[in-house]
């Protein structure tokens, strides 16, 4: 009874624990968003105070008498530099000149970068789409050969390599596949490796503990694509 009670009380401890970082997390990804925005919008502002406490810092400088004192040719000639109205006009001229072509810099890169990051969730999300279309097709293969039907669907002896397994998405995809996570580009690979050598069904005992883990994998590619669907980037 005591266990029954305990196990009861933790359960639904770990589920609000599940929901408050997943809670968490949407916080910390909506405050990030809105510290880069902030960012972008006065960075020009952000850069002029600091251009400004440097020309500032110059003044100071050239003013210093122990510096004067030290480096007379030196400090005496950016004294009589500084300390005129032609030196803080050009200075300011010329730091607006450079925050403007800067704040154009950093928006175009922002741009490329946020359009970027669109296409290439849109071809993870097209290979996810095809690898699982092509997954499911090899596990009715695999479902067939467990039961003892003779009747094979997909492609045997014709798919590249004479494979019975559907392999085309696989090759045809090439290194598209790469923009996945390592550790599922390589299972993958493993996985495809052990289809590719199976040019009849009596090959699949061969390589049944690779080719058994079909499932593991395809759940892994649905946990990924929800992880990077567009409604959760949009």
């Amino acid at each position: 009874m005591n266990d029954c009670t305990r196990f009861g009380t933790v359960r639904p401890s770990k589920t609000l624990q599940a929901l408050f970082n997943r809670i968490a997390r949407k916080m910390i990804k909506c405050i990030k968003k809105i510290i880069i925005c902030l960012v972008i919008i006065f960075s020009p502002f952000i850069i002029w105070v600091i251009l400004s406490l440097n020309r500032e810092l110059i003044v100071i400088m050239a003013n210093w008498n122990w510096l004067s004192g030290n480096f007379p040719l030196l400090f005496d000639a950016l004294g009589e530099q500084v300390n005129t109205a032609e030196f803080a006009r050009g200075f300011n001229e010329a730091a607006l000149g450079g925050l403007l072509t800067l704040f154009g810099v950093i928006v175009t890169v922002w741009y490329y970068q946020t359009v970027r990051v669109q296409e290439v969730t849109d071809k993870r999300l097209f290979v996810i789409d095809e690898l699982l279309e092509e997954l499911k097709k090899n596990r009715a293969i695999i479902n067939n050969i467990t039961t003892g039907k003779g009747e094979l669907p997909g492609y045997a002896g014709e798919s590249r390599g004479g494979s019975i397994f559907v392999t085309e998405a696989w090759h045809k995809m090439g290194a598209d596949v790469a923009l996945l996570p390592r550790r599922l580009h390589l299972r993958l690979s493993v996985l495809y490796g052990s289809l590719n050598r199976c040019t009849q069904a009596g090959d699949y005992w061969k390589y049944k503990a690779t080719i058994d883990r079909i499932n593991g994998v395809i759940s892994d590619l649905h946990k990924y694509r929800c992880s990077i669907s567009k409604p959760e980037i949009a």
